[in-house]
């Protein structure tokens, strides 16, 4: 995907704020009462020098300055704020006027430290708030992405993009949010209060900071593209992760404890290599802003001091002044550098984060019963070919054949044959190139998605259980009863097993099912495609992983389940399809065969072969 620019980024990243823009503008006002005090707290310890050591200086401003008003503050800013604040402060005598300033002082600390708490518990909502709906809106994409992503992106991957990519964004909001509001302003304040002091030094300090801010750009880029890789180095220590703790049975099974840690320590290797880098460059803006700020602050030290030791230029207390705020400046120029690390971090996440979100997502509505397209006559398919994406074998080639309503159609072949692939298309779970697949003579790709996908119940091989209740299992995405799901149950044959459980309905199976029997576990998937009455079948190897006992047990639930429906089957085993009404057989992608059982063991070709193969052990000795 192509590379969003940082602006865009910055905008999408928080186009998430805009929900709480009231609070965000509460925020900045909140933040400008910070510098204000804070401002207000830098002048008037300045003033404290000149109120000890030279209190008639101090007398001569609040003399001089009676009647200075707007006009005044135009034309000598400087002095109109040293009036304000002899005006404030001054007293009867020095040690009055010292009890004043230090009053003063107190209310103003306390006034701007719980400023500063109320922002910050403002900025942390606003931040915790963002970063969920960022996290729900990339669930609810993913969700909605077609079944071809998932096929393409490890489980791993998608898990640490919605978890640790969202992650790296909160932390860099955390980090960031309240400084982008409160540092630039304390910036602006601070360079203001430098202009009236002494507009000419300020100039020329001034035209010094692009270079600072070249320097500061640069460590960003550096710290945004290694962020990314990091990020990407997590992913796949998620991925080993997940797949390890998934497949833990074949990794004991196998002995491969050992070859699983080194593929994990590697990943995590990786991962702690970059993430190093990324602190190095990181950690580089900090001392160079100082440095620098000194370097600057040396120069205009001898400069300026220079001047004030010779009679020139400005007075010694506005010297002072100007060197105290100066060097508070370079704290918020730090701060900024440091924002424009975090930053750079969470855009890298949220570069990864917003390519999910740009891949085209399927169009899923709300369902309704009106858009459940009709079935009344047959599935057509008409010259389909297939290829996956991103690969280029073609998978099918050129496949017609049809499905009358209420007909039962076999598909037999070798794997990779092209089997579950037609089972695919048909609920459109990856979109045709070539050709077209129609209900009823309606092309399904003109059908509302959810209304289509309404017609299908599909029971596979690989069923999938939720770690919930065998209730909420059998009831997954229906409004059902509880007698409504045991009479499922109970046409599915899993009565026998749920009654023995520990709170039988009610009773929680683990993760995938864990604490059932793979027969068990089909019993629920045909429990819960039962209870959805489809009035089309998909059945994808659903018996072959079985032992004897429970194969007869859900052939059983199987057959129960295919009255007076529309079934299209695959199975490797032949005796469970010889009742079928057509059989197709596959070969590299094409119909090389279809008829019944007993035309097609008359032509003696392909299916004939997997008959005898199957059959052969069957045959007694002569």
């Amino acid at each position: 995907m192509k590379k969003q620019s940082s602006r865009r980024l910055y905008f999408r990243m928080f186009a998430f704020l805009q929900p709480y823009m009231p609070l965000f503008v509460l925020s900045i006002i909140f933040s400008l009462l910070i510098v204000i005090f804070e401002s207000g707290t830098l002048w008037i310890v300045t003033t404290l020098i000149q109120t000890l050591f030279k209190p008639e200086q101090q007398a001569a401003i609040t003399s001089v300055t009676t009647h200075l008003n707007l006009d005044a503050f135009v034309n000598n800013a400087n002095l109109f704020l040293k009036a304000c604040i002899a005006r404030l402060t001054q007293a009867s005598t020095p040690v009055e006027t010292l009890s004043r300033v230090c009053i003063i002082l107190v209310i103003t600390f306390l006034c701007k430290n719980i400023f500063i708490y109320v922002n910050s518990l403002l900025l942390a909502f606003m931040n915790l708030e963002m970063v969920k709906d960022l996290r729900n809106a990339l669930y609810t994409h993913v969700l909605r992405l077609p079944v071809s992503y998932y096929d393409r992106n490890r489980s791993g991957e998608i898990i640490s993009k919605i978890m640790n990519d969202v992650g790296g964004v909160n932390s860099a909001l955390t980090n960031t949010l309240s400084k982008m509001i409160t540092e630039p302003i304390r910036l602006v304040v601070f360079w203001t209060l430098l202009f009236w002091i002494n507009w000419k030094m300020s100039l020329l300090v001034i035209l010094i900071l692009p270079i600072l801010t070249l320097i500061i750009v640069a460590i960003g880029k550096s710290v945004r593209r290694r962020s990314k890789r990091a990020f990407e180095n997590i992913s796949g220590v998620y991925s080993v992760l997940q797949e390890t703790v998934t497949g833990i049975r074949a990794v004991k099974m196998f002995n491969m404890n050992e070859a699983e840690s080194a593929k994990f320590n590697a990943e995590n290797q990786q991962y702690t290599k970059n993430s190093f880098k990324q602190v190095r460059s990181g950690a580089l803006n900090a001392p160079i802003t100082e440095v620098f700020g000194l370097l600057v602050a040396a120069a205009l030290l001898w400069y300026g001091g220079s001047q004030v030791l010779m009679g020139h230029g400005m007075s010694a207390d506005d010297f002072t002044r100007y060197l105290f705020i100066l060097i508070y400046t370079y704290q918020p120029l730090k701060a900024i550098g440091g924002i424009n690390n975090s930053l750079q971090n969470g855009l890298a996440a949220a570069e990864r984060i917003f390519a999910v979100i740009d891949s085209k997502p399927e169009h899923l509505v709300t369902f309704k019963e009106e858009n459940v397209p009709s079935f009344t006559k047959d599935i057509s398919f008409a010259n389909v070919t297939f290829t996956y994406p991103g690969c280029e074998d073609v998978v099918l080639h050129d496949i017609s054949f049809s499905i009358p309503k209420g007909n039962v159609v076999a598909l037999v072949g070798a794997s990779g044959s092209g089997k579950t692939t037609i089972f695919d298309l048909v609920p459109r779970f990856y979109e045709i190139e070539k050709g077209s697949i129609s209900i009823d003579g309606i092309d399904v790709r003109s059908c509302d998605l959810v209304g289509l996908r309404q017609l299908f119940g599909i029971v596979s091989q690989g069923t999938f259980l939720f770690n919930d209740t065998v209730f909420n299992n059998i009831a997954y995405g229906h409004k059902a009863s509880e007698e409504a799901v045991m009479k499922a149950a109970e046409m599915a044959n899993a009565v026998e097993f749920i009654d023995k459980l520990p709170n039988k309905v009610h009773t929680n199976i683990g993760e995938r099912g864990v604490m059932l029997s793979g027969g068990q576990c089909q019993r629920l998937a045909i429990a819960r495609a039962l209870l959805r009455n489809p009035p089309i079948l998909i059945l994808d190897e659903a018996t072959s992983a079985l032992d004897t006992e429970s194969e007869r047990l859900v052939q059983h639930a199987i057959d129960n389940l295919m009255k007076d429906r529309t079934v299209l089957v695959v199975a490797h085993r032949l005796s469970t399809i010889r009742n079928a009404n057509k059989i197709l057989v596959l070969d590299k992608g094409v119909i090389s065969e279809q008829g019944t059982h007993e035309e097609l063991l008359a032509l003696g070709k392909r299916y004939t072969h997997f008959h005898s193969i199957q059959f052969a052990a069957h045959k007694k000795p002569v």
